[in-house]
């Protein structure tokens, strides 16, 4: 083979190494909000929302984004939307403005987002609502604050103050169906049910037990994680009874973690921390991002990644395209007049 042909070879070697390792690229968001949430209904339709009443809104998988008029001034914390028509929105008010008002409250649409009506935490006590989330029939749960837990009502509207089943913070929760599910929280909270809910048990910890935990996430019934402060992650295998740490090798907080399948998983936090692992967590690998932004959430819809966070700070991922010197060319932001 002439010299000609080798170097030919070894170009087209290069190249597939490279595509095989696709980058986060960073987008043109338009704004600095402190962006805290993403999701996705469909491969076509998501939103981010964040500080301020930022709220951008998708129809074609985040090639555009559209910045829609704000609704409120207050921070936006979480999105999600049940249907094309049906959407929660988890609202912070400015704390040096509270007054009588609770620190937390949540916007509900059934016309996809034209009209939102604002609905009170009943009993709040004045703690603040961290995250909520719903079984796959419609049941819903919201924590926060010293244990702070809310239901659903039956009229699919009001939120009730139930039993705390914590003392402590708790930052999120998941159900795998419409009875089992998980929270997690300060202290080393982890806790399941098995019954939507209405009692709680602790859960066993073989690693760091006093760890801050910020998020969890399982991709079935047994297969779970959660990931917190000083770069712990934990597993499960079992539904959530039993958890066992994982060896991330960073220091940095991690802040939220998805899972594609039960071997591909993402985890994002502090100082643009990006982690990937394609053994269930066995081995994680530190990757690069593009920023040095605090990320808040991750999410992945398809083959497509979004990782969002401090300073309008948009990330993408494409398993389909190509890395670094060949970027994405940065979103069309729209206006929704436009």
């Amino acid at each position: 083979m002439n010299l000609a042909g080798k170097i030919f070879i070894l170009l087209a070697f290069f190249a597939c190494f490279q595509i095989a390792k696709a980058d986060w690229v960073k987008q043109n968001s338009n704004t600095l909000a402190w962006l805290s949430d993403v999701y996705f209904l469909n491969e076509q339709d998501g939103w981010i929302v964040g500080s301020g009443g930022t709220y951008l809104k998708t129809l074609d998988g985040g090639k555009n984004w559209t910045k829609e008029k704000n609704f409120t001034a207050d921070n936006l914390r979480q999105i999600y939307f049940t249907d094309e028509k049906t959407g929660w929105l988890l609202c912070e008010r400015d704390l040096y403005t509270l007054g009588a008002n609770s620190p937390s409250y949540l916007l509900k649409t059934i016309d996809g987002g034209v009209n939102w009506e604002r609905v009170e935490f009943a009993d709040s006590q004045r703690k603040r609502v961290t995250k909520f989330f719903f079984t796959k029939n419609g049941a819903g749960l919201a924590v926060g604050e010293v244990g702070a837990l809310f239901a659903l009502a039956d009229d699919k509207k009001n939120w009730k103050r139930t039993a705390s089943p914590a003392r402590y913070l708790l930052s999120d929760g998941t159900f795998t169906d419409d009875l089992n599910g998980a929270v997690v929280g300060a202290g080393g909270t982890i806790l399941f049910t098995a019954d939507a809910g209405s009692s709680w048990n602790k859960a066993s910890i073989f690693g760091s037990e006093d760890a801050k935990l910020n998020a969890v996430f399982f991709i079935n019934q047994k297969n779970g994680w959660t990931v917190g402060a000083n770069g712990k992650i934990f597993q499960t295998v079992n539904g959530g009874k039993i958890w066992r740490e994982q060896q991330s090798n960073v220091a940095a907080d991690l802040t939220d973690i998805f899972f594609t399948n039960t071997a591909n998983g993402w985890a994002v936090g502090e100082q643009g921390a990006i982690l990937r692992t394609e053994t269930a967590g066995n081995v994680w690998t530190k990757v690069k991002s593009n920023t040095k932004h605090k990320l808040e959430k991750v999410f992945f819809v398809g083959k497509k990644g979004f990782a969002v966070g401090f300073g309008g700070t948009i990330l993408f991922y494409d398993e389909n395209n190509p890395p670094s010197n060949a970027a994405l060319p940065p979103p069309r932001l729209r206006t929704r007049n436009q």
